[in-house]
């Protein structure tokens, strides 16, 4: 939801736009497709780990 507000590349201000709805409802598949999360290092590393610190 951040991404709408915060990002400076329009295209991540759409894909923020588009996916605030479904966020409030977990549903996060728009964010981890839209956004370019997984082919990011800097990214991927806490995506991977913070769920199994949570645990």
């Amino acid at each position: 939801m951040y991404v709408c507000f915060l990002s400076k590349s329009k295209q991540l201000k759409a894909v923020g736009r588009a996916s605030t709805i479904p966020v409030i409802f977990g549903i996060n598949e728009s964010i981890l497709f839209g956004a370019p999360l997984i082919l990011n290092p800097i990214f991927f590393i806490p995506f991977i780990f913070a769920p199994i610190l949570n645990v």
